[in-house]
Parts: C-alpha cells; sequence; structure tokens
C-alpha cells in the first residue's frame, strides 16, 4: 500500500516563504560583496577614530581622494585590471575595475585637521585623532 500525499497549503506556503527568504539572502550577499563597493570597518583605539577599507584590488594610489564635510567622510579611488597577455580569454570575469567611492557618517568627534592617511596591502587606513574638547563642561557663572 502506498500512501498518499495530501495536498498542505500551509506547508507549500512555509516551503514557499524559506525559498523567497534565500532569494533575498542571496540578493543581499551579492549587493553587500560587491566588488564594485568599498567595505569599512570603523572602530575607536584609544585617542583616535580608525577607518579601514577592505583590500581593494586594482588600486590606483594615486587617485585616493579623501574628505571630511561637516560629518561626511567620503573616499574615492580609481582602479585598474592588472595586465594580461593579449592571447587570454576569460573564462569567468567577476572583479569590476573604475570608479569606487563611499560616503559614510563620522558620529563622533574628531580633528578633521590631523587626519592621516595611508594604504597598507591594498587597504586604505584613515586614522582620525577624536576631538574631546567638544564634549567638555559648561562653566556656569552665578547670576547676581
Amino acid at each position: 500500500m502506498s500512501k498518499e500525499q495530501r495536498f498542505d497549503p500551509m506547508r507549500e506556503i512555509q516551503n514557499l516563504g524559506e525559498q523567497i527568504g534565500k532569494q533575498i539572502e542571496k540578493g543581499i550577499r551579492t549587493v553587500t560583496n560587491s566588488p564594485e563597493q568599498i567595505i569599512l570597518d570603523i572602530y575607536k583605539a584609544g585617542d583616535e577614530l580608525i577607518i579601514r577599507t577592505n583590500a581593494i584590488d586594482g588600486l590606483v594610489k594615486n587617485s585616493i581622494e579623501i574628505s571630511l564635510e561637516s560629518s561626511m567622510l567620503t573616499i574615492a579611488v580609481q582602479t585598474e585590471p592588472e595586465t594580461t597577455p593579449p592571447t587570454a580569454t576569460y573564462l569567468v570575469q567577476e572583479r569590476r575595475f573604475g570608479r569606487l567611492s563611499r560616503t559614510v557618517e563620522v558620529t563622533v568627534p574628531v580633528k578633521a585637521n590631523q587626519a592621516k592617511a595611508k594604504v597598507d596591502a591594498g587597504s586604505i587606513v584613515i586614522t582620525l585623532p577624536l576631538d574631546d574638547n567638544l564634549y567638555g563642561n559648561i562653566k556656569v557663572t552665578p547670576v547676581e
């Protein structure tokens, strides 16, 4: 005797929901891991704010532009592919090259005029001294 499969609409809805969830996760991973985006880590270390990018393939070091206007930090770079032999034929080419930029809000007070930046193994490391003076106590003068 074979067991008859019954149609269970709730199980079908659950399966559909799981499939949609997997597709959404796949899309998010594709966007966030895009080679066309500069990925950042931002952290405090002592009295400094450190901003470190991912290693950027084909980074043209003299193309790096970094600006801090108000609280918005912008990093812009140019990337170029390495030279391949003229007879090369790509089987897979996932990396993209050209102009990349990223803007992020710096949410803590910093001394922008003392900022430093360097390239370390293809990553850009920006060091911004924290500005503790903006959080000082206000001296209250007694009213006469």
